[in-house]
């Protein structure tokens, strides 16, 4: 069978605008691990400070997440691949409309920066660096069912999250 994005993706959102509850929670928990991811990494920081952290090790946790950020951003700029529910994407009906000016979705921005920020924490706890994975793969699927990302989008950001972590030195 050959791969159709918007046959697997409007299977997917069905199952969703079966389920009204469902489909209403989608968008607040894109929203709530958002801001979970951030909140983890700034405590996470915090705590690297107050325990006086080596300072290769302050510059290794600020540098990752900075360095995926500069690409995350410098790749949309070239690549200019549009969001699946544009004209030019795949042109789904999508469960959610990403408000704003950013049309471009490749790599996911929200994924990267999970995965960047797992594989940061990851040296320091293991088992709060398996919980952001997690979180960070629910967070990719949330971000394909609500229609603003393809899956290669979501897959990108995962492993430039992964590279950019090792890039400056973690090992995993």
């Amino acid at each position: 069978m050959k791969y159709s994005y918007s046959l697997i993706y409007e299977k997917n959102a069905a199952f969703f605008r079966a389920r009204p509850r469902l489909l209403k929670a989608l968008p607040l928990i894109n929203h709530g691990l958002t801001v979970l991811f951030f909140l983890f990494y700034a405590l996470f920081l915090a705590n690297a400070v107050a325990l006086e952290y080596p300072p290769e090790d302050l510059v290794k946790i600020l540098g990752a997440p900075a360095l995926c950020l500069f690409l995350v951003s410098f790749l949309r700029l070239c690549i200019h691949r549009p969001r699946p529910y544009s004209e030019a994407g795949a042109n789904i009906q999508p469960l959610y409309t990403k408000k704003g000016s950013d049309e471009h979705s490749f790599p996911s921005r929200h994924v990267a920066c999970a995965f960047v920020i797992a594989c940061t924490v990851f040296p320091y706890s293991i088992g709060a660096g398996i919980c952001s994975l997690l979180f960070g793969g629910i967070l990719a699927y949330v971000r394909f069912t609500l229609g603003v990302h393809y899956p290669s989008d979501l897959i990108g950001g995962a492993l430039l999250g992964v590279a950019c972590s090792v890039g400056v030195g973690f090992v995993l």
